[in-house]
């Protein structure tokens, strides 16, 4: 008679859990869901801090899959200010030059002035110098241009603008007078403000000035 005991078998510790991996969504929604979250950071951080292991933490993705589409941080953060003001910022169609102008204002202070929108702006403004920030600016720039082309051209169709006009200054202009409102004086642009400064832009602060070509601008000094 055999007096071999059974052996004793060891208790199996459960094996701990590994925080869940995020899950990889194809296609659009998960570029979306980066986009968004570049734009959270950006707004966070500012371009030079940015990292992308906090976009992808804050997307719900591995970096790597950020990587694979988004290889360098400049083209990512250009998708993402590119998706950021979307198809909101289109050539208005009023019937007059000073509705056109009115509607366009208001769609970039809806835009720029919101929370995310104001400190992103201002990360444009803080970091110009940056080669890749500057980049990102004349890209942003190059993307709607069309817009002012397309108020220009109906503005002359209509028979609006006399020939004389600088159409390029008349824009930086009201760009530049809202910008300075909001991010140096930080000012708030209300319906009021836009239509002083769009009847300031079209009128003349002049008070009977004579119509006509401009002065010519003096010679630069070489």
């Amino acid at each position: 008679m055999s007096d071999a005991r059974p052996a004793k078998i060891a208790a199996r510790k459960p094996a701990a859990k590994r925080p869940p991996k995020p899950k990889l969504v194809r296609g659009e929604p998960i570029v979306l869901r980066v986009l968004g979250a570049t734009i959270d950071e950006l707004a966070r951080s500012g371009y030079k801090a940015l990292r992308v292991e906090e976009i992808a933490r804050t997307a719900g993705v591995n970096k790597t899959t950020v990587y694979r589409r988004w290889p360098e941080k400049s083209a990512l953060v250009r998708d993402a200010l590119w998706t950021f003001t979307g198809d909101e910022v289109i050539a208005p169609a009023t019937g007059s030059l000073r509705g056109d102008l009115l509607a366009l204002g208001r769609t970039m202070v809806e835009i720029t002035s919101a929370p995310k929108g104001l400190c992103v702006m201002r990360m444009l403004v803080a970091e110009g110098s940056d080669p890749e920030v500057a980049a990102l600016k004349r890209s942003m720039r190059a993307r709607h241009e069309a817009i002012p082309r397309d108020v220009v051209a109906a503005a002359e169709h209509r028979g609006e603008l006399s020939q004389d006009v600088d159409h390029a200054v008349l824009f930086e202009a009201f760009i530049g007078a809202i910008h300075h409102q909001l991010y140096f004086l930080n000012g708030a642009v209300d319906g009021a403000f836009l239509e002083r400064l769009v009847d300031l832009l079209l009128h003349g602060a002049l008070r009977g000035a004579p119509k006509g070509k401009p002065p010519k601008a003096p010679a630069r000094r070489r």
